[in-house]
């Protein structure tokens, strides 16, 4: 996988820094067909690779505005679509909003204190030194995906507890282990216990409804929880409402005071959740980051299952939100994109966002 997403990297980035320079070298060929060109060429053959085109939404906010627009497999702006494990990185934004109101004292504080009636099992007992930080950062030693041969929690009737209690396979800090199940259901369910509400009552209050999200739909298990690993659906321009309040470090614009944005997540906890932890170069609070990719430092996203991503780019003052049914070469394609397509110095100034993205409305969405 990472010799492919070389070999992409740079095809992508040859054939836009070609269709930059095309212009000045032929003159008949103005900048705008040049960059058109280079998206056909590129989403082109995306589509051929997958097997046809396959993206429902795409949104693109710049400064705040949305720039661009389209919708595709029968969806429009009013259809929630399934964020999967997108859902991860709103229960991130939760956490801070409850360090920020004192519920949680900071990301360093055992887990063990919101179940204190746990059990833990003879052998486990370097469960009591797990942190909310290692379950942010997929190091708490619970299992990892694939690996629960025992899924009694989903069941129970308290399952962040009984999540907490799955065996452990290894120390907290040890390792990273990338987790949609126990790991999260402890995690969402002890902001729950942390708040005194159930998890979506807490999010609609907190950060659906301040930031004007009104399409957000949350699963629960059988004990009413809502699950931290999956589960949240909403509209694209709802995601994108989202990625915003991530890229403003957590300020959103009161409509009541507009003068004095409402610090909704502490800009502290942004700063720590977006860039990379210990134990894995690209993935921080629930956020996963471009390091992968040259010249990308800075920049995140919120990744879900099939294709569902919330691109955040701070040096463009963009975000892209992008649902469907595609997998890792549309996140290459959509970073490569921004870089030497939307925004930087290498083109020329006024050069309409339809000129780039039209040809991906036309080739990579169903009308």
């Amino acid at each position: 996988m990472d010799i492919l997403n070389k070999i992409l990297s740079f095809i992508l980035s040859a054939v836009f820094s070609v269709s930059v320079a095309l212009p000045g070298r032929l003159p008949c060929l103005p900048g705008k067909l040049g960059t058109g060109l280079a998206m056909e060429g590129v989403y082109g053959l995306i589509g051929l690779m997958h097997g046809g085109p396959k993206t429902a939404g795409l949104v693109v906010l710049r400064g705040g505005e949305i720039v661009y627009e389209r919708y595709g497999r029968g969806q429009n702006k009013d259809t929630p679509h399934a964020m999967y494990s997108g859902t991860k990185s709103v229960v991130s934004a939760l956490v801070g909003i409850a360090i920020g109101e004192g519920k949680i004292k900071s990301v360093d504080q055992k887990v063990i204190d919101f179940f204190p009636d746990a059990a833990i099992a003879a052998g486990q007992e370097g469960k009591r030194n797990m942190t909310v930080k290692h379950v942010l950062t997929m190091t708490s030693g619970l299992p990892a995906d694939g690996d629960e041969t025992d899924r009694k929690w989903w069941e129970s009737k308290d399952t962040g507890k009984a999540a907490f209690e799955s065996p452990q396979v290894a120390a907290p800090g040890e390792r990273f282990s990338y987790n949609s199940g126990a790991g999260m259901q402890v995690l969402a369910c002890l902001v729950s216990r942390a708040v005194k509400m159930n998890l979506f009552e807490y999010a609609q209050e907190k950060l659906f409804k301040p930031l004007g999200m009104t399409s957000a739909t949350w699963d629960a298990a059988a004990d009413g929880s809502n699950y931290g690993g999956f589960g949240l659906s909403m509209t694209a321009r709802d995601m994108a409402r989202f990625g915003q309040l991530i890229l403003q470090g957590g300020q959103w614009e009161d409509s009541l005071s507009p003068d004095r944005p409402r610090q909704i997540i502490p800009a502290s906890y942004i700063a720590a959740a977006c860039p990379p932890s210990e134990r894995h170069p690209q993935f921080g609070y629930l956020f996963w980051t471009f390091n992968k990719y040259p010249n990308f430092e800075g920049t995140y996203e919120a990744n879900g299952s099939f294709g569902q991503y919330i691109d955040v780019f701070p040096e463009w003052d963009t975000v892209v939100v992008r649902t469907g049914d595609m997998g890792w070469l549309f996140e290459n394609a959509a970073a490569i994109g921004i870089k030497y397509l939307g925004f930087d110095s290498l083109l020329p100034k006024g050069l309409p966002l339809e000129a780039i993205l039209g040809p991906l409305g036309r080739l990579d969405v169903l009308g």
